[in-house]
């Protein structure tokens, strides 16, 4: 059983150091150490089937700290493993859109087209790059009206996250396809063609053809040396 509350208390436990860091080197280090206990955290929530309960009381409290965790939270949605965690925690994702609307373009373009798409290459995991759909597609708004969004994101954003998107939808068809290949590879090696040889002696069918075929030019002399005889 996964142990939320554990990992919520790492979490509240880095959002103090980096409260308390004084200095870039010491800030840089808790901000690393905060996207450390994130992850760490949705990584449980991606890999395991977490009680709805359980669920809700992470995500609300998740959602409370949300500004805190904004540099964090664009460190997870790097990592397609993750997304898995967003779609059960649907508060702090749209939490996470919200951010994202908001967020330079240069810094979205990095984590979402390089970061994001570099990470969907590599990713072999049907579940995984099915849920990062489901997660980019949330961002652009899925089926929502404009005017229900709150804040939609820019042109710029958006051309980023459809990058990324378009990308893990041709990975997971490339992966599809790969596997129905495989299927019908090993369908055909369990089942190999089977090959019946026929009843009737192919010797004996070409000495009887052979046999008509004198049988025939005897026929065909003799009716020509008749006829010869005729006239």
């Amino acid at each position: 059983m996964v142990n939320t509350a554990s990992h919520l208390e790492s979490i509240r436990a880095a959002l103090a150091t980096v409260a308390a860091s004084d200095g870039a080197e010491a800030l840089a280090a808790a901000r690393a150490g905060l996207a450390e206990a994130l992850h760490g955290c949705l990584l449980e929530v991606a890999q395991h089937d977490v009680p709805e309960e359980q669920r809700r009381q992470l995500d609300a409290a998740l959602c409370a700290e949300t500004t805190a965790l904004r540099g964090a939270l664009f460190k997870a949605l790097r990592v397609c493993s993750l997304h898995r965690a967003f779609l059960g925690l649907p508060r702090l994702l749209e939490a996470t859109r919200l951010l994202l609307a908001a967020a330079p373009a240069k810094g979205v373009a990095t984590f979402i087209e390089t970061d994001l798409c570099a990470d969907i290459d590599a990713s072999a995991s049907l579940r995984d790059l099915d849920c990062a759909q489901q997660v980019l597609d949330a961002l652009l708004g899925g089926r929502r009206l404009k005017k229900d969004l709150g804040a939609d994101l820019p042109a710029s954003h958006k051309k980023s996250v459809r990058t990324a998107l378009n990308r893990a939808r041709r990975a997971l068809g490339a992966i599809e396809a790969e596997a129905r290949v495989q299927q019908v590879a090993a369908h055909r090696a369990a089942h190999p063609p089977v090959y019946e040889m026929p009843d009737t002696d192919c010797r004996r069918e070409d000495e009887e053809r052979e046999a008509r075929r004198r049988e025939a030019h005897s026929a065909g002399m003799d009716a020509m040396f008749a006829a010869a005889k005729i006239g």
